[in-house]
């Protein structure tokens, strides 16, 4: 069996689906792996049960206070090692990481992020073991406009990371990331740049046939971002909803919202339909285990998917491929004109809307349907979903570690 160190930000039981799926078919595909995280959130994520497929170790730093000043020392201890950008994080993976392998020979490494820790570790310790690197990036600095902060000091240190990044990814063998904007972004460091999608898991789910339900049921799952400059709002739905509740086109006895989220985004969505005088039809959940989630967009039939596009540029959820495996109805809104629409077109699995007379013309066509059926038909291409399934994706992963291998071994 060829061995893997994995060098992440973040593992299961953390929100960590990307590397927990990986984890999860190592073995059968020829792979023994150890993996070297960050501390677990406190609550709980749905991802417990993908713990236990390889061996997990939590590398916890000295102090875990948060606070403005605890984080800038953490960031600045390299100095004191003339190691710049080199955080207390880093040392301390690096000196857990070194103790293992002085026991364990391993073929390649690993290591997934979605900013800049725990790459300059993984870096150094690829080189100083003289095995590839491969650099998996789920999210960079550059994707999204509206995270760039106002604070000198921390604008300076995110693009001392970019440029420190860019160079630790033209030294990887090999780069993995979650879409085409970020690949060919990333392709520009590193040319050995692979896009490999983010999915979903097959035996959860398994493309159920539509079926009746009580009421026009439309479903939201994941959290909502709430941010001053960001477009990611459920509000024009419920604008039209209200519209045509109004008009008597859509009874309220005769249509649930259900939302499954964490408190600040509930909090959100509450105060949008109080707005619009939609509280009696929307059903506010907290976050519920992932084995759960498929039966419950099964009990849907509309599935809601909320954008964040504006300032935005690559970002694919994992969302998107649940929904699709899920064999209901998708609503896009808004209507991004990219990689996310591209898919959902080629899926056939739904519509993506930005424009209010067109949402409610959809609305009205849907419920109208569901009227008549109790369900809503769907066509989706099965074929076309199947290639995103994490077994489909940890191959792929495979596939590029036996070649680095094979490259570095020459």
């Amino acid at each position: 069996m060829k061995q893997l160190l994995m060098i992440l930000d973040h593992f299961p039981p953390s929100f960590a689906p990307r590397m927990g799926y990986l984890a999860k078919y190592l073995k059968d595909m020829g792979w023994e792996a150890v993996a070297l995280s960050m501390p677990h959130p406190t609550r709980d994520t749905g991802m417990e049960f993908l713990e236990g497929n390889i061996e997990s170790i939590v590398v916890k730093p000295k102090s875990l206070k948060k606070s403005k000043l605890s984080t800038l020392s953490n960031e600045l201890y390299g100095l004191t090692k003339a190691r710049p950008l080199w955080s207390r994080n880093d040392e301390t993976m690096y000196r857990r990481a070194k103790e293992i392998c002085n026991t364990r020979r391993f073929d390649a490494i690993l290591c997934s992020t979605a900013s800049f820790h725990p790459l300059y570790c993984a870096s150094r310790l690829a080189e100083e073991l003289n095995i590839p690197l491969l650099a998996d990036l789920r999210d960079i600095y550059e994707q999204d406009d509206n995270l760039q902060s106002n604070n000198a000091l921390s604008s300076l240190l995110h693009k001392r990371q970019i440029a420190k990044r860019n160079k630790l990814l033209a030294k990887a063998s090999a780069v993995t990331t979650v879409s085409s904007w970020h690949k060919d972004f990333l392709s520009q460091f590193n040319p050995n740049t692979t896009l490999i999608f983010n999915g979903f898991d097959e035996s959860m789910f398994s493309f159920p046939q539509p079926h009746e339900t009580d009421k026009f049921t439309i479903t939201y799952t994941g959290s909502i971002r709430v941010h001053k400059n960001q477009t990611q709002s459920p509000e024009m739905l419920f604008e039209a909803i209200a519209d045509l509740v109004e008009k008597g086109v859509i009874e309220k006895d005769n249509i649930a919202l259900r939302f499954y989220s964490d408190e600040p985004s509930l909090a959100f969505v509450k105060q949008l339909v109080s707005k619009f005088n939609l509280l009696s039809v929307a059903e506010l959940h907290e976050w519920t285990a992932a084995e759960q989630i498929p039966e419950i967009l099964a009990q849907s039939n509309v599935l809601l998917l909320l954008l964040s596009e504006e300032n935005t540029h690559g970002i694919v959820t994992t969302k998107l491929f649940e929904y699709m495996a899920s064999n209901r109805e998708i609503l896009c809104i808004p209507n991004s004109g990219g990689e996310i629409e591209n898919i959902i077109n080629q899926a056939n699995a739904g519509c993506c809307i930005d424009k209010y007379p067109e949402l409610l013309n959809y609305l009205k066509f849907k419920y109208n349907e569901w009227q008549k059926k109790h369900f809503v038909e769907t066509h989706t291409e099965r074929n076309f979903v199947s290639a995103f399934s994490r077994e489909r994706q940890a191959m792929q992963f495979v596939n590029i570690l036996n070649n680095i291998i094979k490259t570095n071994n020459l």
